[in-house]
């Protein structure tokens, strides 16, 4: 697990390092600027001549600082610094008068020139307000300079990004490669500014979680590494009730591909048993699709008592993808709420539309749920609707949303986007997933992702941490997925079947 810092967070814990701690913040811009020469040198680039554009905060030292060592390689560097010399930081200063000494000139003005690389060091985490004049069109001459073939590394963040909430702030540097020094930051994480920072390389420069204190971060993320850690454990004298029993309740006339997609999400990923209520004309297609599953089919409307026997057996229940809307469907729903006091209970799809538009099932769903007992899973248009805001209102503030419909029905909420968050309700954390690729925004994609999270919480997990751990597992998937089929040929049975692969220990 990583954490993922605020602008401020960040800054507290950098005061807390040079106050407390004690180590000097020129140290710590020192390693900084190291650290940004590792990169380089991990990836293999070895820049002949490089324009370093500095702003006049910290920032703006730790690039001055990273020119320098490149010039004692041998590189030829040019220095450009934007901004009101009178608001020059101290520790700037300082690195702006080492340049001096050593005989080395800083442009007055940004020349055009043929660069291999550039160094934004413009502005860091601390810009919350729009660039303009010549800061804005420092921003646009970098990006003119990486069209023309520059390679563009951003240091901590990427110019014109806000570090809270990845905002574009009326311009922003396109980079290549950002390093981020100590910590990612949100901004690095959440769109748009997740497609600004490029490849993110997050660097140790003597930032550490000692300075955290009792402010932890409010933010954190999985990574490849984290997963032997994070997986349930399997009994080698387990069995099949062992890892769970699933009860999986979708599917409906024209719609059993949802059906089969989910159910086939919760058995990659280890759950033990499934058996699926669904209408009967998909009985056909299912056994065939997913003969390990047991089925309870109906005509026209479910038996309430079979119902009440599938919710015995279960130890979980999924419900809602391709469910339709229909009167059978609402009776589904309905019955399934009833059990969110007892049963882990994972809500997608046409589950959260029956939700967001009959008012006596958000009676039902408000009044019955506990901690950790429901899994809402929407995307953003789900979301809005279950909130009862417009569309409009939700760019830029996904967060909140989730963190509002989470509190509404003491949920936990995977919402689900290009940057998909986990909220839960009264806690101070969130998820950000950094798992996952483009290749994934096809039909069926979500499907997958309730049936794993179904699956893992069938193994024992918590609601919160089984959203978490099937939102990252679903992008690990996703990835393989593309690495095989490729991003615009893969579908979503494909994710399905590399939850498999990412999760082999042996």
């Amino acid at each position: 697990m990583k954490y993922v810092l605020k602008a401020s967070e960040m800054k507290a814990c950098d005061n807390d390092t040079i106050e407390r701690i004690g180590i000097p913040s020129l140290v710590l811009m020192e390693r900084a600027a190291l650290s940004v020469l590792q990169t380089l040198d991990e990836i293999g680039i070895c820049p002949r001549r490089v324009l370093i554009a500095a702003g006049v905060g910290n920032n703006g030292g730790d690039g001055l600082a990273v020119g320098r060592l490149l010039a004692e390689r041998g590189t030829e560097v040019a220095f450009y610094i934007e901004g009101d010399p009178e608001r020059m930081t101290k520790e700037t200063r300082i690195q702006k008068n080492i340049l001096e000494n050593l005989g080395i000139s800083i442009q007055s003005k940004l020349e055009s020139a043929e660069y291999d690389m550039v160094i934004d060091a413009l502005f860091g985490i601390g810009l919350s307000r729009e660039l303009t004049g010549g800061c804005r069109k420092a921003v646009e001459e970098i990006n003119l300079l990486k069209d023309r073939g520059a390679v563009v590394c951003s240091l901590d963040i990427p110019s014109g990004i806000c570090a809270d909430d990845g905002k574009v702030l009326g311009s922003a540097v396109r980079a290549d490669i950002t390093v981020a020094f100590a910590f990612a930051k949100r901004g690095h994480l959440l769109y748009p500014g997740r497609e600004y920072t490029g490849r993110l390389f997050v660097k140790d420069i003597g930032i550490s979680e000692n300075s955290f204190a009792d402010r932890k971060p409010s933010a954190f993320y999985y990574k490849k590494e984290d997963l032997h850690m994070l997986l349930p454990g399997r009994s080698r004298a387990g069995n099949k009730g062992s890892f769970g029993k699933v009860l999986l309740i979708a599917g409906s006339r024209d719609m059993c591909g949802a059906c089969i997609l989910c159910g086939k999400g919760i058995l990659r990923v280890g759950a033990g048993m499934l058996k699926i209520i669904t209408p009967s004309c998909n009985r056909e297609i299912i056994q065939q699709a997913l003969p390990e599953a047991m089925l309870y089919t109906f005509d026209e409307m479910p038996e309430e008592e079979k119902m009440q026997q599938a919710f015995k057996w279960a130890d979980v229940i999924v419900a809602g993808p391709g469910l339709g809307t229909g009167e059978a469907s609402l009776f589904l729903i309905e019955k399934v709420l009833t059990c969110i006091r007892r049963l882990p209970v994972v809500v997608d799809a046409d589950g959260l539309n029956l939700m967001a538009s009959e008012g006596k099932l958000r009676q039902m769903a408000q009044s019955a749920s506990v901690e950790g007992g429901l899994i809402l899973t929407p995307h953003p248009g789900e979301l809005m609707r279950l909130v009862q805001r417009e569309m409009k209102e939700y760019a830029g503030c996904q967060e909140a949303f989730a963190r509002e419909l989470s509190e509404m029905f003491n949920c936990t909420v995977a919402a689900k986007d290009a940057a998909t968050l986990v909220a839960g309700a009264g806690r101070k954390e969130i998820y950000i997933n950094i798992s996952g690729n483009d290749g994934m925004a096809t039909a069926g994609s979500g499907d997958v992702l309730a049936g794993i999270i179904g699956g893992l919480l069938a193994q024992g997990m918590r609601g919160f941490e089984a959203a978490s751990l099937g939102v990252f597992l679903h992008g690990l998937a996703g990835d393989e997925a593309a690495g095989r089929k490729g991003r615009y040929g893969m579908l979503a049975g494909d994710i399905g079947e590399a939850v498999a692969l990412v999760t082999r220990m042996d």
